[in-house]
């Protein structure tokens, strides 16, 4: 057989078309590079340096931000969270012949998305998400190839093109929410889109009810509803979506009861429908054992917290807050991941606080005022150093604070008022570096305020009203330069008001009635400059109304009622106070003619000032 070989002939042709294409390529890539050109002029940069190597000597599949196919044209442009700002030239950007992807989320982009948009056919993910941008969304439905649409938080308005959605039968992804669109109801082109597996549509109008056909949406992971005006049942196909790991319809006016298919989510892990007006119980949520957050406050829930939730073993966040729940909390409540949050105030639930919600030492929040929760404070809770706030108040607590709780670095608050709880502040208050509120009124609390108080450096409000506290004020207190607010009234205080509180210049609610404080009222006083109420009666206070008070003349509400001032009223402050209960005070009055007792502030030449016994 005779060795083979090529003709010339064949030789030729052949180089022939290498050299078209070559040259037809070399065309494209030409044109790419004028078309990124453009697109790096159109857009100016801030603070980055992405644009650094789009120069014309070099191959655009070489640019920051620019990934090309197998023969060399552009088929990506990411340059999202690049702080890019401008008008998008998408009548050139959508000549890119290849282009499959078009990533410019969360930059400065604005001006109107022009009907060009419908030239990038091959486009498969498309994203414009957290821009500036005005005007309606173009129409799209030349877009068929799409599988990740995101156009969230952009400032989009008018009628959204939802027709365009009905060609883009592979979409996965579709993300509107955050635009303020014209109202619309869930359009039936959503619910075909059966390949969905996140659909995001919150705060963007939406109203009306949840359609049936959501059921339809078996591959769903991710589904927010959240913040529109829709209405009426969760409807109990929802049950469909197996898959689904978050479920968002909060801050709706949905109504009825949890549905029941519900209890078919068993993958689900986030769940929020507050601040709507359910009803029922939450029965449906016991086979729900991934749930990491569940969040229903603000609806008309009632009856008990399930049992299982306490076998939960992911939960970490749980606000049931503002509803009509009642009996106990499971006692094993968050007992078993990296427990995070616990809100539920003002419902009608009894028995003890479950113990070991900080058992991992995660716990920021311990929310549980406004019920009817007994028993004492669990001692566990004075080791957890992550607490934020802590608020049992208006509660039928007993027993004594563990004295740990005092101490919590980080605690920001404070709140136990109106339960049945005795015993000490405790010195470990010097700890709480953090802590801005301290409210323990209306308790059976007693002792000292120790010293250590002053070693809380950021306390803004103190509130020890309505308790047994005794002894002396600590003069450290006035080591509180953030404080604004003193409420020490209806307790046991004696001796005498501390000087150092005029250095508190924040000070703007002074209230120390029905103690028995002693001695004078300090002129210090006089120079907080943010006073409104000082309330001081009923105690055992003595000698004159100091001087400096008649700067609050008409701007505080005064009252020094029922004490043993005696001398005069500064006449600034003659009809912006209560006096009564004073015998030794009396009232100065220019109109009569010679004084009627001693007053030494006043000068030879006033001799005529009348001072008058008060009656009142």
């Amino acid at each position: 057989m005779s060795p083979a070989h090529t003709s010339p002939s064949c030789l030729y042709h052949c180089s022939f078309f290498v050299l078209c294409f070559l040259s037809l390529l070399s065309g494209i890539q030409s044109d790419e590079l004028l078309i990124l050109m453009k697109l790096k002029s159109a857009l100016q940069v801030t603070k980055t340096n992405v644009f650094e190597s789009w120069e014309p000597t070099t191959s655009p599949c070489n640019f920051t931000g620019i990934a090309c196919n197998s023969v060399g044209s552009v088929a990506e442009i990411e340059l999202s969270y690049q702080k890019l700002s401008g008008i998008l030239p998408l009548d050139s950007i959508c000549q890119l012949q290849s282009l499959a992807k078009l990533s410019l989320g969360f930059n400065l982009l604005y001006g109107p998305v022009m009907e060009d948009l419908k030239n990038c056919a091959k486009l498969e993910y498309l994203d414009l998400g957290n821009n500036f941008f005005s005007g309606a969304v173009p129409d799209i439905s030349s877009l068929s190839q799409l599988r990740y649409l995101h156009l969230n938080n952009s400032g989009f308005s008018g009628n959204f093109p939802w027709k365009s959605l009905q060609n883009m039968t592979g979409l996965v992804r579709l993300s509107l929410g955050d635009n303020p669109f014209n109202p619309s109801p869930i359009p039936t082109e959503v619910v075909q889109l059966t390949k969905l597996d996140w659909l995001y549509l919150s705060k963007c109008s939406i109203q009306g009810t949840i359609p049936a056909g959501i059921g339809s949406l078996t591959e769903l992971i991710n589904l927010d509803l959240s913040n529109n005006y829709m209405n009426g049942e969760i409807p109990t196909e929802i049950g469909n979506l197996i898959n689904l790991r978050q479920l968002e319809l909060y801050n709706n006016n949905f109504t009825g009861k949890l549905p029941v298919g519900l209890r078919s989510l068993t993958k689900l892990e986030m769940f929020d429908a507050s601040m709507n007006s359910l009803e029922g119980d939450l029965s449906e949520l016991r086979f729900l054992n991934n749930l990491m957050s569940l969040q229903l406050f603000e609806n008309n829930l009632s009856g008990q917290v399930p049992a299982e939730l306490g076998d939960f073993k992911k939960l970490v966040n749980l606000s049931l807050y503002s509803n009509s729940l009642t009996g106990p909390l499971p006692q094993k409540l968050g007992s078993w991941a990296q427990f995070n949050v616990i809100d539920v105030s003002a419902n009608f639930l009894n028995g003890p606080i479950p113990p070991n919600m900080c058992k991992q030492g995660t716990m920021t929040m311990l929310l549980m005022l406004d019920n009817i929760f007994t028993g004492e404070i669990p001692t566990t809770y004075a080791n957890c150093s992550t607490l934020i706030r802590f608020r049992v108040n208006h509660n039928l607590l007993s027993g004594t604070v563990p004295s740990g709780i005092w101490g919590l670095p980080n605690l920001n608050i404070i709140d136990i008022t109106s339960n049945n709880i005795k015993g000490r502040i405790t010195s470990d208050i010097k700890n709480a570096k953090a802590l801005g509120q301290l409210f323990v009124g209306n308790n059976w609390l007693s002792g000292e305020l120790p010293q250590e108080i002053s070693g809380a450096t950021s306390l803004v409000s103190i509130q020890l009203n309505d308790n047994q506290f005794s002894g002396n004020i600590p003069p450290g207190i006035g080591d509180l330069k953030h404080l604004n607010i003193l409420n020490l009234q209806n307790n046991k205080f004696s001796g005498s008001i501390p000087e150092t509180l005029g250095t508190c210049a924040s000070l703007s609610d002074i209230n120390m009635a029905n103690n028995s404080l002693s001695g004078e009222i300090p002129s210090s006083l006089g120079s907080l400059p943010n006073l409104t109420p000082l309330n001081l009666k009923n105690n055992q206070l003595s000698d004159r109304i100091p001087q400096s008070f008649s700067t609050f003349a008409g701007k505080f509400f005064l009252d020094l009622s029922y004490n043993g001032l005696t001398g005069p009223i500064p006449q600034a402050l003659a009809d912006h106070g209560y006096f009564a209960g004073n015998p030794g005070l009396c009232l100065l009055d220019i109109s009569a003619g010679v004084p009627s007792c001693e007053n030494p502030y006043i000068s030879p030449l006033l001799i005529h000032i009348q001072c008058r016994p008060l009656h009142y």
